[in-house]
């Protein structure tokens, strides 16, 4: 049997200080299989962003468990990519050197993986950009430099933390096409944390509708067969996809 990409045992997480305790996760359970687009929705402080980081390895849960492929989350794992709103491009570096940022710190730049992280960029139509600076780019342009050196170290696990929330409207759903290209024929797992309701049924082959405080799973949505298998663009003009908006809509207005 192949193991789950990920696998929540009943994880809680609670942030101790001096003065207080804030729980921030009540036990939550959930498994995301390979090859999965997952996303996390919900109202702000519902805790979306304290999985991601759970996942990640980057904090420890407080209670039960946290797997991933299989084997107990210890701290950050190489098969993971994390990806943030803010596109974190170092200015003083190129484009070309900002995408095999990530390939420099695992010890696997070369030839072969320089050459599929600038393939990337050709594939979301920026290499003309190669040898620019950051400053001489738009913010989504910036944003798609952002994603190929996410994509670049071709991660098993692709951790997405509201990544296109900082775009204007067109530019989010053209970034979501060429991420969905991207994607088409790797066996990535995804797991997408958004406020954006349209973006997580766009993208998405299942849903979890988070609320709070703490943190908890309201609902489980398994996105319909005729959205899933449409483009990001088109999936959003599919009769289910307006009716499924207004859902989770009135469920996020209740956390």
């Amino acid at each position: 049997m192949t193991a789950c990409a990920i696998e929540a045992n009943r994880a809680t997480k609670t942030y101790l200080s001096r003065q207080d305790q804030v729980e921030a996760l009540e036990p939550i359970s959930f498994q995301i299989n390979p090859g999965e687009f997952v996303s996390f929705i919900g109202s702000s402080g519902c805790g979306k962003s304290t999985v991601l980081s759970l996942v990640a390895g980057l904090i420890p849960p407080t209670s039960g468990e946290i797997f991933l492929f299989g084997r107990p989350v210890d701290g950050p794992s190489d098969r993971i990519s994390y990806m943030l709103q803010q596109d974190c491009l170092l200015d003083w570096r190129t484009v070309e050197e900002n995408i095999t940022l990530g390939l420099e710190f695992r010890g696997l730049k070369n030839k072969k993986t320089a050459g599929h992280a600038r393939y990337l960029l050709q594939e979301l139509g920026l290499g003309h950009t190669l040898h620019q600076y950051p400053s001489q780019l738009s913010g989504g342009m910036r944003q798609r430099v952002a994603l190929v050196r996410t994509l670049a170290v071709q991660p098993e696990l692709l951790l997405l933390d509201e990544p296109f929330s900082a775009l204007d409207y067109q530019n989010k759903l053209h970034l979501e096409e060429l991420l969905v290209n991207v994607l088409k024929g790797q066996r990535m797992t995804v797991l997408l944390v958004t406020h954006d309701l349209e973006e997580a049924l766009a993208l998405s082959d299942r849903i979890y509708v988070m609320g709070g405080h703490p943190g908890h799973i309201r609902r489980t949505l398994e996105v319909p067969e005729e959205i899933r298998q449409a483009t990001p663009l088109s999936a959003r003009d599919r009769p289910s996809f307006r009716p499924l908006f207004n859902e989770l809509w009135k469920e996020i207005d209740q956390t």
